[in-house]
């Protein structure tokens, strides 16, 4: 049996044909650069309004993409081993991450954006919003996968603190932040004690965490081996005790029936 009602089949519909519209959208977004600005707004206007979309669920999905490409950026920093190169690469990142989120808000806040409300139809005001939420959801990896790095550089910058305090409440209200995205900003959250920490709160990529998980499996290592030993050993004893105690004269000598 379908349950589906109309109005759902209807949204299936304009989903599934948003998926195709979606490289679309990128596509433009991309050429921005080489033809007239004016005409790439038009195209993604087009677009949404021909799919019934609003701005926000368009930009939703064209969020996961970036949050897919991010990810992978910052796990392409995790992966160099010399620390000096590692640093600086964060260093450079980070600073050009908060004097664009600076900005942001900036722009944001003039154009009296309401947390959570609909996408506004400017386009200068739409990119200085996703600008603020792919920034947070940017310095959100960074603090979680490169904590000691990341802490160095944030925690000496008050400045940094009151933008990124803003940034994570505007990004929790606009209800673009879904699934994994979500955790991260509760996670960044915690880690950055914009919100208390959770009792069971570790931060896995942490030094002393690493430090503290290698000694435990270090001792939980050799707890192991000793069980071992100890069953080894009871095995022998066992062995032992099962042959018992030879009695003395062999079987050579003269049997005497009573």
């Amino acid at each position: 049996f379908n349950f589906r009602s109309n109005k759902t089949k209807q949204k299936f519909r304009q989903l599934k044909m948003l998926r195709k519209y979606l490289l679309l959208y990128w596509l433009l977004a991309f050429t921005a650069n080489y033809v007239s600005t004016d005409e790439v707004v038009v195209k993604r206007e087009e677009t949404a309004t021909s799919l019934n979309i609003t701005k926000k669920e368009l930009y939703k999905y064209g969020f996961q993409v970036k949050r897919a490409e991010q990810i992978e950026g910052v796990k392409r920093i995790m992966k160099i081993d010399n620390y000096e190169k590692q640093f600086k690469m964060v260093k450079l990142l980070v600073e050009k991450l908060f004097n664009v989120l600076s900005t942001a808000k900036v722009q944001v806040t003039e154009f009296g954006y309401i947390p959570g409300g609909e996408f506004p139809d400017d386009q200068s005001q739409l990119d200085a919003l996703g600008r603020v939420f792919e920034n947070v959801a940017m310095f959100g990896d960074l603090i979680l996968r490169l904590p000691d790095i990341t802490h160095k550089l944030y925690d000496k910058n008050q400045e940094w603190k009151v933008i990124m305090t803003w940034g994570v409440f505007m990004a929790n209200e606009s209800g673009i932040f879904e699934g994994s995205n979500e955790q991260l900003l509760d996670l960044m959250s915690q880690e950055l004690n914009i919100t208390p920490r959770g009792e069971d709160y570790i931060n896995p990529y942490k030094e002393e965490t690493r430090r503290k998980e290698e000694a435990r499996k270090e001792k939980e290592k050799l707890k192991k081996e000793r069980q071992a030993e100890q069953k080894k050993k009871a095995k022998r004893d066992k062995r032992k005790n099962r042959k018992g105690p030879k009695l003395g004269g062999g079987g050579g000598g003269r049997r005497t029936d009573l």
